[in-house]
């Protein structure tokens, strides 16, 4: 069972007091903000820092008839090369956090890194596991990150999030959700804005950095950061993992252009070239996924978010 509630906010009127003109950047590029470092530009890109603004943004969307697109950390993205129609609006200045006894409660668009340092620094135990995981915590809740057996929605506490029309809600998750890279707000429009967590209590700051630090180095040898890419670039297919499954048919190195399948993680498809395009990641995706299908009759379902005019 699921719960979410409307909530009622005392917030100014945006019209009087926020200048739009200030806010949006047309024709703006966006390769800068995702980890392939490939795509076009958005029609229009903006980085609210509050709940005013980010309102104000989505009236302006709609009263343009402009389709809205969210992009926080850039980590799990592939940007077309033809940029993205209407408003891109970035969340990485959403960035605040602070701790109300054993809960987190962080903005949408503060990193993943960022958080976890956070609470571990008060005290906090329980997102050691995703040491390593780029992007931020908004889009860590929206995909379920985590690990086979342990995944964010385990300390998920609450999620105050939008509609497009700017209301505000309060989704609380009334069982535990451990379904495979997916949330409730999978596959939804609305936005996210503030998540709470709730941890443990921890008191050996120490020892929880060093489990940090060893998932990130775990995330590390798996050449995760050795070039642009975006993790994982295909789901794992029930009772398989998607990497061996490439592993075995002796892709890695494949080369298209400017992408390659990683030599370090088979699922993994890197950016090796000044030019690369997302059109070459994209139909080395394609080839390596068709390679797996004629192999072993497996449709890999891809985990990467295809973001623009594809």
């Amino acid at each position: 069972m699921r719960y979410y509630t409307r909530v009622n906010t005392t917030i100014r009127d945006e019209n009087e007091k926020i200048n739009t003109e200030e806010l949006i950047i047309a024709g703006a590029p966006l390769k800068q903000l995702c980890t392939f470092r490939t795509g076009g530009e958005a029609d229009y890109l903006a980085r609210p820092k509050n709940l005013e603004e980010l309102r104000v943004l989505l009236r302006w969307a709609k009263e343009r008839s402009l389709p809205v697109t969210i992009l926080g950390g850039g980590s799990n993205v592939l940007i077309s090369d033809r940029g993205v129609e209407g408003l891109v609006i970035s969340t990485v200045t959403l960035s605040s956090t602070h701790v109300r006894g054993l809960l987190s409660v962080s903005q949408c668009g503060i990193s993943l890194d960022r958080l976890i340092n956070y609470t571990i620094e008060h005290n906090l135990s329980g997102l050691e596991p995703f040491g390593g995981i780029p992007g931020t915590i908004g889009g860590a809740v929206r995909g379920n990150a985590g690990l086979i057996d342990y995944s964010i929605s385990e300390v998920l506490e609450w999620v105050d999030y939008l509609d497009p029309n700017g209301n505000l809600f309060r989704y609380y998750p009334q069982t535990q959700i451990n379904e495979y890279r997916r949330s409730f707000f999978s596959d939804t429009p609305f936005i996210l804005y503030e998540i709470a967590l709730r941890l443990t209590s921890h008191r050996n700051t120490s020892e929880a950095r060093q489990r940090k630090e060893a998932s990130r180095r775990d995330r590390l040898q798996q050449g995760q950061y050795d070039l642009p890419c975006a993790g994982c670039m295909f789901k794992n297919p029930e009772g398989a993992s998607a990497g061996k499954l490439i592993d075995n048919l002796h892709l890695k190195n494949t080369r298209l252009g400017g992408a390659m399948v990683s030599n370090s993680h088979a699922n993994y498809i890197v950016n090796v070239a000044r030019d690369t395009k997302s059109e070459d990641i994209f139909a080395l995706s394609e080839q390596v996924r068709e390679q797996v299908s004629r192999a072993y009759g497996i449709d890999l379902e891809r985990e990467v978010v295809l973001i623009g005019r594809w």
